[in-house]
């Protein structure tokens, strides 16, 4: 399973994302899927379980360019 570590060194960056992605979501569904990532960024920050399509999600609502995967050994 991947986390929010697979795309960001920064924690404040991932909070960044899911703010955005809040904040412009449009629909009452993405209002609720970005809302659990918030808490659960501020719970377990970038050890979030965060999968490749919920990232794209993320970035989709946030208006942003979907990061590069971070490789960890």
């Amino acid at each position: 399973m991947t986390t929010a570590r697979n795309w960001f060194v920064d924690e404040f960056e991932f909070r960044q994302l899911c703010g955005d992605a809040h904040s412009q979501a449009l629909d009452e569904g993405s209002q609720e899927f970005a809302a659990k990532m918030i808490i659960a960024a501020k719970q377990f920050g970038l050890d979030t379980y965060v999968s490749p399509k919920q990232m794209a999600w993320l970035c989709k609502l946030a208006d942003w360019e979907v990061p590069i995967r971070i490789p960890i050994s």
